[in-house]
């Protein structure tokens, strides 16, 4: 939380337990006008959010028991009842709330670059198969972040609506639930110009139904090191996707439900209980090479590298004609993704030999890489799963060359600490963290891809 949010919901919190003891009765005035005044400063210097309503519902009351001279810890029931209640429906959800949906603060980058970012529109005849609209064909955004020269230009805001809104819409939640993030303050710049320099370009795919530009801890500070990074979102699998006409489209829960279905489930209840009974590596991998083969997760893999290939195919035509083009080295194209988007860059290594290095965070790698393998150096950083954890990667990458292929475990990870998830909601059994702090995980994680890349 911020400074004035501690500050007025310790206030509140207190007010009627001291004005109890009288402390209070000769100060009236005073103590409500130092409790407006410090109210306006909050307005003023961090702004209102939803999430301190309850707070200041409890200031307001607070300000009124001191007024009135109520004495709610009397001995009588009814006021035993009344702070009891207070406590309960005021003073829990005045701490819980702005606690759990912070207005948080993004790591400082720490490369010689600033920031900038443009969002640029693929167009393509590909026919689209997530949706029954007639006539649709594959389309993608893409955030393009790079190296910037600054002038005048203006710091972002955290997430477009197609992501806030797409989060929202997950959780069953209004719109306005992220308004907060209005107050995050990111390190990118709109639209600035390119740096000067000759920047290797790296190309990102998100996790299956996530904030597909949810990763400004990751990709802030792998561009202030001097790399440019095609940040893409693959339409209809992010929680949302904003397109330059205003359009906003969403998680297709029913294309997912009808691939992911219970047949899919079975596959993977089935791999689970025999690899749990397996008692050697060949057992194992029997209990899960046709999981790796078939789960829907495979599909996926080949769908994104399909998407990944797309964006390939454009930076034949970007060379030539982007406002980018001058300052990256197109001969330098790496790639790297967070779990589905993990598993995408290890197929499209297979597919398209244009990628000379890849790197996988902590996803599954579905499809068929087990059964072949490719030469590019590639790098698998995991998360601290449990000894049990069914560890399917082992099988994918045995035959991946020992001489170029590596992996990393980030110790007390979990799942989500390679996003931003852990800074948006501080609930563990909601953001699947680790208990290791966020911005320790995300200064390792960095590491390991910009050493590597």
């Amino acid at each position: 939380m911020r400074t004035f949010e501690i500050i007025l919901i310790g206030i509140g919190t207190l007010i009627p337990f001291l004005s109890a003891l009288g402390i209070f009765d000769k100060r009236k005035g005073i103590t409500c006008s130092f409790v407006i005044g410090l109210l306006l400063l909050h307005f003023l210097f961090e702004g209102y959010r939803w999430q301190m309503f309850p707070a200041y519902l409890m200031l307001f009351i607070s300000c009124v028991i001191i007024l009135k001279q109520w004495k709610i810890l009397s001995k009588r029931k009814r006021s035993i009842i009344y702070t009891f209640s207070f406590s309960l429906f005021l003073i829990f959800p005045s701490w819980f709330l702005p606690s759990v949906l912070p207005v948080f603060k993004l790591s400082t980058p720490t490369g010689n670059y600033q920031i900038g970012s443009k969002n640029v529109l693929v167009e393509t005849t590909i026919p689209e198969i997530i949706t029954d609209k007639d006539h649709a064909y594959r389309k993608l955004m893409v955030k393009v972040w790079y190296p910037a020269s600054i002038k005048n230009e203006i710091k972002e805001a955290y997430l477009d609506k197609g992501n806030r809104y797409g989060f929202s819409k997950k959780y069953n939640l209004p719109e306005f639930t992220t308004n907060h993030l209005d107050y995050v303050k990111t390190n990118t710049f709109e639209n600035p110009q390119m740096a000067a320099g000759n920047f290797p370009i790296l190309i990102f795919s998100h996790g299956l139904y996530s904030e597909a530009n949810g990763y400004y801890s990751i990709i802030e500070e792998i561009v202030s090191h001097g790399f440019i990074v095609l940040n893409i979102n693959h339409t209809y699998e992010s929680t949302g996707s904003l397109f330059p006409n205003g359009e906003v489209l969403f998680f297709n829960k029913e294309f997912d439900q009808k691939n992911n279905n219970a047949q899919m489930a079975e596959i993977a209840w089935n791999a689970s209980q025999n690899y749990a009974k397996a008692k050697n590596d060949i057992e194992r991998l029997n209990a899960t090479e046709y999981l790796i083969k078939n789960y829907a997760g495979a599909e996926i893999t080949k769908r994104w590298s399909k998407d990944i290939t797309i964006i390939l195919n454009e930076l034949d035509k970007w060379e030539n004609d982007s406002f980018w083009s001058k300052g990256a080295d197109f001969s330098k194209i790496g790639a790297f993704g967070h779990s589905q988007g993990g598993s995408a860059i290890g197929q499209v290594l297979l597919e398209d030999n244009r990628i000379i290095a890849g790197i996988n965070i902590d996803g599954a790698q579905w499809g068929n890489l087990l059964d072949t393998t490719f030469n590019q150096p590639f790098l698998w950083i995991s998360s601290d799963w449990p000894e049990e954890h069914m560890n399917i990667n082992k099988f994918s990458y045995r035959n991946l060359p020992d001489k170029t292929f590596n992996k990393h475990i980030v110790k007390n990870s979990g799942h989500s600490n390679f996003m931003d998830i852990p800074l948006m909601v501080n609930l563990k059994f909601i953001n699947e963290a680790g208990s290791i702090k966020p911005h320790e995980a995300y200064r390792e994680t960095t590491k390991l891809i910009v050493d590597f890349f």
